[in-house]
């Protein structure tokens, strides 16, 4: 047993504990409060760590990503690092499915190694990935990293998709068998348009009868929602055709909220990737299923796809949280960079705080993706998955939790813990 104190002991059970502290046994949490409660209670019996300047808190969950694409950057339609250029949003998905396709095993290796680690300098302790590359299991497990891997299945082609989908599923049921209690799995098809009706049910009743989360992109976009009103657009275009994709559906005359409502996808109250372009029935649906919606903001800012309706979202009492996308569409994996984006977005939001933006990628973020008895809060019971950040130059008025936000840098993350074991440790 061993004992961690600091000044701040932010559990995300309700207000930070000043002088607080955590009891550890194992890869797990025994207690956590007052530190003079936890030494009398404990004190005797395990050395004391103490960080006098310093917040504990639990590690950060980033519920959506793409590991495998992070040396996809400084390409012709790059929308983050080429400034003040209109961007396409089909003309860069066409980019990224073409360097999908070329990219080599080892390349792929490289990129998820180097991302991870990325992912762990900005104190993420838990990973939502939706990628195609089945050696990142083996890397994730080496970097002691927490994550629900979603196989990638993106092809408007019957064939392809066919056989797109029977690679997913056979990798999904080799490691939802697996000994790995830090590592499991999930169902990702891409996107409403990519994927047949018929292959998106299928997912969705897999989901449901496998009791496995369902992620996709949905209502990310204007080509989208025109697509689906009418099979026009630059999906049906270009998209559609550049690709080798033949056949364009008949008009919807629905949004693509209502087309996953209406074939049963919803009913697997999946994880909503995208959200900006949404009515209010789309709403609706969401929230009668039990969806949930992960925003990525700077993804959405970069790719000029919109903002998503948070108010509203809220206000229908839909489980709501942010995730970072992938480094083609964002400069950084790190979650404090999409908070203070997600801030500058809301300012309108008077109800929102500090506590109500760290719920997004801690409690919040467990619970969308079906770990909240084990991962998001510090509790007796949970996974040691811990952050120890140093605040020293944060300041104390106001809302402490939204200045922490604000402020908190990558070398202020002095440790990550997953497990109870230091992912990364600079004390």
């Amino acid at each position: 047993m061993r004992i961690i104190s600091a000044k701040y002991l932010i559990t995300m059970t309700g207000e930070p504990f000043v002088d607080g502290a955590v009891a550890l046994e194992g890869d797990e949490i025994i207690d956590a409060g007052k530190e003079q409660d936890l030494l009398k209670r404990y004190g005797f019996n395990a050395p004391e760590e103490d960080y006098p300047h310093h917040a504990i808190m639990p590690g950060l969950i980033n519920c959506h990503t793409h590991l495998d694409m992070s040396f996809y950057k400084n390409f012709p339609c790059d929308p983050v690092r080429n400034e003040g250029g209109v961007v396409n949003f089909i003309e860069w998905l066409m980019g990224c499915i073409n360097y999908k396709k070329n990219i080599s095993p080892s390349e792929q290796r490289m990129a998820v190694e180097w991302a991870v680690d990325e992912c762990i300098s900005a104190g993420t302790t838990c990973i939502a990935d939706m990628s195609s590359y089945e050696g990142i299991f083996s890397i994730l497990e080496q970097k002691n990293v927490r994550a629900i891997l979603f196989p990638e299945v993106l092809s408007i082609n019957n064939e392809v998709a066919k056989d797109l989908f029977e690679s997913a599923m056979a990798i999904i049921d080799k490691y939802s068998r697996d000994d790995s209690e830090s590592i499991r799995v999930g169902a990702g098809p891409y996107s409403t348009y990519t994927l047949s009706r018929n292959i998106l049910k299928i997912m969705s009743q897999f989901s449901r009868s496998s009791d496995i989360p369902l992620m996709i992109h949905a209502a990310e976009s204007f080509p989208e929602m025109e697509f689906f009103h009418n099979s026009s657009g630059e999906i049906a275009s270009s998209l559609f055709p550049t690709i080798g994709w033949d056949e364009l559906p008949p008009e919807h005359q629905r949004t693509p909220i209502q087309h996953l409502s209406q074939i049963g996808f919803l009913s697997a109250a999946p994880l909503l990737v995208g959200c900006t372009q949404v009515t209010q029935t789309d709403l609706d649906h969401i929230a009668q299923t039990g969806s949930k919606v992960v925003i990525t903001p700077r993804s959405h800012m970069y790719l000029q796809q919109g903002i998503a309706p948070y108010k509203e979202m809220a206000q229908k009492h839909i489980l709501t949280v942010l995730g970072t996308d992938g480094i083609p569409s964002v400069d950084t994996l790190s979650l404090w960079d999409d908070m203070r984006a997600f801030i500058r977005q809301h300012s309108d939001a008077t109800h929102l705080t500090g506590f109500g933006v760290l719920s997004m990628v801690t409690s919040h973020a467990a619970k969308a993706l079906g770990l909240e008895n084990e991962i998001g809060t510090i509790e007796k019971g949970k996974k040691a998955d811990l952050i120890l950040l140093d605040c020293s130059a944060i300041s104390e008025e106001g809302d402490f939790l939204l200045n922490l936000v604000n402020s908190i840098t990558n070398t202020d993350i002095i440790s990550v813990m997953v497990d109870g074991r230091n992912t990364k440790s600079v004390c």
